[in-house]
């Protein structure tokens, strides 16, 4: 795969809707514009085809401002991720929640003003975020290796609950800015990987990937390693396996305990530091404060993923009634994009950002893992020794009790609960918020999971 240079700019127009049941409101540089009824708003959307478009949150209720017969959605595993409005050919994607509606105009410009002085046009999340990295590039590279390899090595998050339970005295400390800090290390990224002995040492500040055959004692404190048990589904388990995984992550594994016999192994052939020059720009977005800093940090955050794209799962869904009750989702067919070539890269980041969590586990007893943060008790030491800096472990919020259910879902107190706001504080991956409460208070158990695996 060919890593260039951006391009020239070329101005865009954007705006945020608003959505409403045959009603629509739109916020753009020349102020509010509201329509009611279908007529009208069909009118407003047909000004709008050359422009950005936003929604602060969910796409979905957009088909209620003219009827779901003029929408059809883009559909990428299961989820929403572009409404279009076919008569004008408008096209809306979403901010995913990051900004407040009191302020989201004047947050979104902020944010468009300083891509904009790097050349990066308005548009979704992750093609701001590839284009802020291209923008970084100054010169052009070739990247890519076997993409069933680099994939095969390339899983998700770590994301585990130990034990369900009521938990006192707990703090949650995450890694500040994880993915951008692994991805800005000075030793940088193979642009591509060659075949070597599988003797040769897995020398963790390398980007090599391999295939191994790997016994993780039943004794161990923890399972080290991630194994694919479907599609979509991981898994950290004991006892004996066989698959391809980075080295950082080997290394690391058979540093814990793990017995490690390396079948095959590719190392770089040609390194770069891909992202060392793109993370000052990385920072300087995460420094605009506010809600703005919130949207630049998704922007950011969002970069390291597309070295993984894969166009499978995807989906066009066309309704069938005009209340958008009915629908049918019509298959897309998979491609191959040229950014399977740099699933490595993407390995990689996540490997490394596993690494870190593993680091933690041998000093501290996590309760509960997700991806980048874990929740340990109250008088445990920061892995490192903490630290301010980007990929440093950091306090991130104090739990005097923690009800934990399983991974991503769990509730909490903080030393503020109960007088200076409501009691409890909710983390709960797939429920509706307005239904969160009632599930821990004694609701619904469909909603309960086992706590062994990771989704990525």
């Amino acid at each position: 795969m060919k890593l260039e240079p951006l391009d020239r700019f070329r101005p865009k127009p954007y705006a945020i809707l608003y959505p409403g049941r045959r009603s629509l409101e739109v916020q753009s540089v020349d102020g509010m514009k509201v329509a009611h009824g279908k007529r009208d708003v069909e009118e407003l959307l047909n000004t709008l085809a050359g422009f950005s478009l936003f929604v602060l949150d969910a796409l979905d209720p957009l088909i209620h401002t003219t009827g779901a017969l003029s929408w059809s959605l883009s559909i990428w595993k299961g989820r929403t991720t572009r409404a279009t409005h076919r008569p004008s050919g408008s096209s809306v994607v979403s901010l995913r929640g990051t900004l407040d509606p009191s302020n989201a105009f004047d947050d979104l410009e902020t944010v468009l003003l300083w891509l904009r002085s790097y050349g990066v046009v308005p548009g979704s999340i992750p093609s701001m975020a590839w284009s802020l990295f291209r923008a970084s590039l100054s010169r052009s590279y070739s990247c890519g290796f076997d993409p069933e390899i680099g994939k095969a090595a390339f899983f998700g998050g770590r994301q585990e609950a130990s034990k369900v339970g009521i938990y006192t005295d707990m703090k949650a400390i995450d890694i500040r800015a994880a993915y951008p800090a692994a991805m800005a290390r000075p030793e940088g990224y193979a642009l591509t990987l060659r075949s070597v002995d599988p003797s040769t040492s897995l020398d963790p500040t390398l980007s090599g990937i391999a295939e191994a055959e790997v016994y993780v004692p039943h004794d161990l404190a923890f399972a080290p390693l991630p194994i694919r048990i479907d599609k979509d589904l991981i898994s950290f388990q004991k006892g004996s396996m066989r698959g391809f995984w980075p080295w950082c992550e080997l290394a690391t594994a058979r540093r814990l305990g793990a017995e490690v016999k390396v079948l095959r192994s590719w190392g770089p052939a040609r390194q770069a530091d891909l992202f060392g020059p793109w993370w000052p720009l990385a920072q300087e977005g995460r420094d605009l404060g506010g809600r703005a800093g919130v949207l630049a940090k998704a922007i950011s955050n969002s970069t390291w993923g597309q070295f993984g794209m894969a166009a499978e799962d995807r989906a066009r869904r066309q309704y069938i009634d005009d209340d958008g009750e009915s629908w049918v989702d019509v298959p897309i067919d998979d491609q191959e994009l040229p950014h399977s070539w740099t699933a490595h890269v993407a390995a990689e980041t996540t490997g490394r950002v596993r690494s870190q969590i593993l680091d933690a586990m041998e000093v501290t007893t996590p309760a509960h893992i997700d991806t980048d943060g874990i929740i340990v008790p109250s008088s445990s030491f920061l892995p490192g020794g903490g630290g301010g800096g980007a990929g440093d472990w950091r306090v991130k919020s104090e739990m005097p009790q923690v009800d934990l259910r399983g991974p991503q879902l769990y509730r909490w107190t903080c030393p503020e609960c109960g007088h200076a706001h409501e009691h409890w504080h909710y983390n709960a991956s797939g429920i509706p918020r307005g239904e969160v409460a009632e599930f821990f208070d004694g609701g619904s158990k469909s909603h309960m999971i086992e706590v062994n695996y990771a989704r990525e």
